[in-house]
């Protein structure tokens, strides 16, 4: 007996000595000191960091600057493809009341599925491995849910199904198809009566919540105003189908802690459905070392765990929810100010609450705005770029290509696409001026009169790195 106190003992003491190990909180202090000192360097967001026990959050910045709106931990941002995760939760609660299952083959909710898609099942389009490309169309432009299914299902498949990994606007906008055939209700519905409102999330959806309107924050593409994802071309309730399941809910930082306390209990999903929620179902692309489950992205860290975690974004809004389910920490990141800089956020915040010694710190790279090309440091290759696309001509390009992108671009990037992605810039920027360069570092962003986005550029040493829209 005195023996088996003394192990008792020595369990006890063990587990008390690792929970301290692995009881990581959150500085509040040290936290607001770095989000204001990028306050003030131009970061406009909401923030919520949380142990389970201590809960951070708060907002920086403003959600409309030109009318000195300033944002607060309300504000409405759009989360971007975190969408896909209520995507995935809403098959999964479907396959719960026995409506589908995942395993369905896609033919058995659309008519006329061509031969090589016909063997395509809701676990495919879940978990990227579909085939399909990554998406049909420009986010706004107006199409009904049928005529969308007929796009995607007339596209050529990148891959045979279930062989490979490619991620997929395509394939998460057909599963929400496929909810509102099974429910025989609205996408953002059945989300709202099955996920939001069990939930307490009152501030998510695309159209039901009604926010005020000075709640909604102002999206900025490289300190241009873009506008409110609510102001762009809707459909009756929601965005085109282009975005519907793939992207484009609106919520704040709260309803999307919300959303993780949910799904911390059995609420919205049980057990066997949370297992194949998170499940690490495909590898991101060989040798990439982290997973796709559903709606979910699965990342290994140092201490043996895994972070469960996607972000959002489209060049001007971006979101990011961290959530390290082992460790109890959450992060939650909505900007409408997107940049390179700003998507580090939580993971410094996360670097300063797993080592407690560790200063957060990110440098914003300010903005030189010019009027004019030929006060661009790379004005020369500019204008031979703007020149070779509007030629439209394939050797031309490929040339052009070949003499003045840099090697690493040119082994990721097929001449083939290049020439194709060039020619159409061509057709875009015909007979329209500059408006103005921002310069950021090494990257350019062109603005031309009467388009609404940006020709983006990275250049190193002197070559093309990068561009695109």
């Amino acid at each position: 007996m005195k023996q088996f106190k003394v192990i008792i003992l020595i369990l006890l003491i063990s587990m008390t000595v690792f929970g301290q190990i692995n009881e990581f909180k959150v500085d509040s202090p040290k936290t607001d000191s770095f989000l204001k000192t990028l306050e003030k360097q131009g970061f406009n967001g909401a923030v919520l960091v949380s142990d389970g026990k201590t809960v951070f959050k708060d907002c920086y910045g403003f959600a409309d600057k030109e009318a000195k709106i300033k944002c607060d931990v309300d504000s409405v941002y759009t989360v971007g493809s975190i969408t896909k995760q209520f995507t995935g939760a809403a098959i999964l609660k479907l396959e719960m009341m026995g409506k589908l299952s995942v395993q369905d083959k896609i033919s058995k909710y659309f008519k006329d599925v061509p031969k090589d898609k016909q063997d395509i099942t809701i676990h495919h389009l879940l978990t990227h491995s579909a085939g399909f490309p990554g998406g049909i169309g420009d986010d706004y432009d107006v199409v009904s849910r049928n005529e969308y299914v007929k796009l995607a299902l007339a596209t050529n498949l990148r891959f045979k199904p279930g062989t490979k990994y490619r991620y997929s606007n395509t394939g998460y906008s057909l599963a929400a198809a496929i909810i509102e055939k099974s429910s025989k209700m609205s996408y953002e519905e059945f989300l709202y009566k099955y996920l939001f409102k069990p939930a307490k999330m009152k501030k998510t959806g695309y159209s039901i919540p009604k926010w005020k309107a000075e709640k909604v924050a102002v999206g900025y593409r490289n300190g241009v105003r873009w506008g409110k994802t609510i102001e762009k071309p809707w459909g009756k309730d929601a965005p085109s189908w282009h975005l519907v399941g793939n992207g484009g809910i609106l919520s704040t930082v709260g309803d999307m802690y919300k959303w993780h306390k949910a799904l911390s209990g059995n609420k919205i999903l049980n057990d066997s459905a949370k297992a194949k929620f998170y499940k690490r179902h495909i590898e991101e692309g060989e040798g990439a070392g982290s997973f796709y489950g559903y709606g979910w992205a699965l990342f290994p860290t140092k201490r043996n765990t895994w972070l469960t975690a996607h972000n959002g974004g489209n060049g001007v809004f971006f979101a990011d929810f961290w959530r390290f389910r082992d460790e109890k920490i959450t992060i939650i990141m909505l900007t409408n100010e997107g940049r390179r800089e700003i998507e580090r956020i939580p993971s410094e915040i996360a670097k300063s609450i797993f080592d407690n010694k560790y200063q957060p710190k990110i440098e914003i790279i300010q903005d030189k705005k010019i009027k004019s090309l030929t006060s661009h440091p790379n004005a020369d290759l500019i204008s031979s770029f703007i020149q070779v696309s509007k030629s439209k001509d394939s050797e031309t390009i490929k040339n052009f290509a070949n003499d003045n992108f840099t090697e690493d671009f040119l082994k990721i990037a097929p001449i083939k696409e290049i020439v194709r992605v060039l020619s159409r810039i061509g057709t875009d920027i015909t007979d329209i001026k500059i408006e103005f360069i921002t310069i950021r570092g090494s990257q350019s962003f062109i603005k031309f009169t009467g388009q609404d986005r940006m020709l983006r550029f990275r250049f190193k040493e002197g070559k093309i790195d990068r561009f695109g829209y």
